[in-house]
């Protein structure tokens, strides 16, 4: 019985495993079929035009008009949602996205951080 049971984990971790997609650092890509964010993205938010760099492998960088070229990091969360943090923020912001074609909408849950409206370059 007690075989039985450890076989039952042992399968039971692998799968997990597996639908975490191996991937290490950063962002969480689904196995191989790439990083939805991946890219260069361009648009607006609350305050002008702004342009978010998502590299792939876990960092990122924002342009706005008040930031140039802002480092930082993003992990895609595996209830669909994305954590960025810039090196200038204290703590990360989570945002839900959906992208729809070359758009990429980020919708910040915290309530007062901005949203963006972006478009794939």
């Amino acid at each position: 019985m007690k075989k039985l049971i450890v076989t039952v984990l042992a399968l039971v971790l692998c799968f997990a495993l597996a639908a975490c997609g191996g991937g290490s650092g950063g962002s969480s890509d689904g196995g191989g079929s790439g990083d939805p964010l991946k890219g260069t993205w361009e648009g607006t938010y609350e305050d002008g035009d702004a342009t978010l760099t998502f590299d792939g492998k876990g960092k990122c960088t924002l342009t706005t008009f008040f930031l140039d070229k802002e480092a930082g990091k993003y992990t895609i969360t595996s209830d669909g949602e994305v954590d960025i943090q810039l090196n200038i923020w204290d703590d990360p912001i989570e945002y839900s996205f959906s992208i729809s074609g070359d758009s990429l909408t980020l919708t910040a849950n915290n309530g007062y951080s901005p949203n963006y409206d972006l478009t794939k370059k």
